[in-house]
């Protein structure tokens, strides 16, 4: 019963944030209009990029090893929050030399927009140690708290002034905000988090090597899409791939889902030394389901989401989305794998199959982008993707009973959208 409580707690989690966050870019996307929201998310990924060094792949670490070890969880959460703000302080003041070394315009935007990517690496960490402690009730009601909070002062604003100018701001107000909500939350159900010796930390950051790497690279995804289509396309390619992408990223929330809830208990399984074969296989069962019908439902009704979404701007995003699909199907493969492969220790492995997924997305993509555009660049990450897959697979069949059979449901799942992808 707590394995189903917790599953339906982090779902209802990820619906309030997954509808919250939809309506919210989707009315500030009609707002600004395709070019000023390209410009808007191009520095939102910017500054998501540079906060990969502080986020440091700390969040799949704390849940990993809490499930093994539920006694560290203090000291693992002050280590990596101490770990996590040097971070943050060297990320904070070579971003802001960097605004004014490079001339970068406009500085207002970027700096907003990484001061709230900051803020939210603190968040998610802190609601990580919820999710590790197996108090999944806490963070529903802060997500109901802060998602509705983000979208009232995020659409307030815009509606009232649309500019990118206002925009960046008031997502940096939102996000320190809900730092603000959930700092005493945690102090409130645990402790008040502290800091520790930076001996002590960076011993812990040395520790979480493996994750850093990994995460970093599972974290380009969706944000280096805005930097590679802004040098070769321009801003309003950025703005209907973002589009494209804000739904995209609202499903893969159900990843999130099952990530958080399976994690730590693969963990515990795996320190304990049980091997769960068949679990491991429902797991693979789930996210292939889930990708087929998510991806499926985003290639056949392309129209009706695109322009109920986003407006007739956005009607050029109909063309693209059955390769979104393709990718959502693809990427959720990839993650059961993932799944299986972190609880087992595989993290080393994860990485280097990280680094070579992106590796053949930017040689594809240095040939198909200059050509297709947005398809292109959608395409180099469909490729990517399927080599990830097979990468993960070739070490995951380990910890499966039937591993063929997974295979085959992943290839029937993905010559389902061929159809679309042929028509379009």
């Amino acid at each position: 019963m707590a394995l189903k409580k917790n599953l339906a707690l982090m779902g209802t989690t990820t619906a309030v944030r997954l509808g919250a966050g939809l309506i919210t870019f989707s009315v500030v996307a009609r707002l600004l209009g395709p070019e000023s929201f390209g410009v808007l998310m191009l520095w939102l990924s910017v500054s998501a990029l540079i906060t990969i060094v502080n986020h440091y792949g700390l969040n799949t670490y704390v849940l990993r090893q809490i499930g093994a070890d539920p006694a560290s969880a203090e000291s693992i959460i002050n280590e990596g929050l101490t770990g996590m703000l040097l971070l943050s302080v060297l990320v904070l003041c070579g971003a802001t030399v960097a605004a004014w070394g490079l001339g970068i315009e406009p500085k207002q935007v970027f700096l907003c927009l990484l001061i709230a990517a900051v803020a939210d690496t603190f968040s998610e960490f802190l609601n990580a140690g919820f999710r590790a402690r197996d108090r999944f009730d806490v963070e529903t009601r802060l997500a109901t708290l802060t998602s509705f909070s983000h979208a009232v002062i995020l659409v307030g604003s815009v509606l009232i002034y649309p500019t990118v100018e206002v925009a960046a701001a008031a997502y940096a107000v939102s996000r320190l905000l809900i730092l603000a909500i959930t700092v005493p939350a945690v102090a409130r159900h645990f402790a008040m988090p502290r800091l520790v010796g930076l001996g002590l930390s960076i011993s812990r950051l040395r520790k979480a090597g493996s994750y850093a790497v990994d995460c970093g690279f599972q974290r380009l995804f969706g944000q280096i899409d805005s930097v590679v289509l802004n040098y070769f396309v321009g801003p309003v390619a950025v703005g209907l791939h973002q589009a494209g992408m804000r739904m995209f990223m609202a499903g893969t929330q159900a990843s999130t889902v099952l990530s958080n809830v399976f994690l730590p208990r693969a963990s515990a399984n795996h320190a304990s030394g049980v091997r769960i074969p068949d679990e491991n296989q429902k797991i693979q069962i789930v996210f292939i389901s889930i990708g087929v019908f998510f991806g499926l439902m985003m290639a056949a009704f392309s129209r009706p989401i695109v322009s109920l979404l986003f407006g007739a701007n956005y009607l050029p995003l109909v063309d693209l989305m059955p390769l979104f699909g393709l990718l959502f199907f693809l990427r959720f493969s990839a993650a059961a794998w993932g799944i299986v492969l972190t609880a087992s220790g595989e993290q080393s492995y994860r990485a280097l199959i990280g680094i070579l997924f992106w590796v053949v997305v930017m040689v594809l993509a240095v040939w198909l982008v200059p050509m297709n555009g947005n398809r292109g660049w959608l395409m180099s990450l469909c490729l990517g993707s399927f080599f990830m897959v097979v990468g993960y697979g070739v070490r995951g069949r380990l910890y499966l009973k039937r591993p063929l059979g997974t295979a085959g449901l992943s290839v029937l799942g993905g010559v389902l959208f061929l159809p679309f992808i042929l028509v379009h």
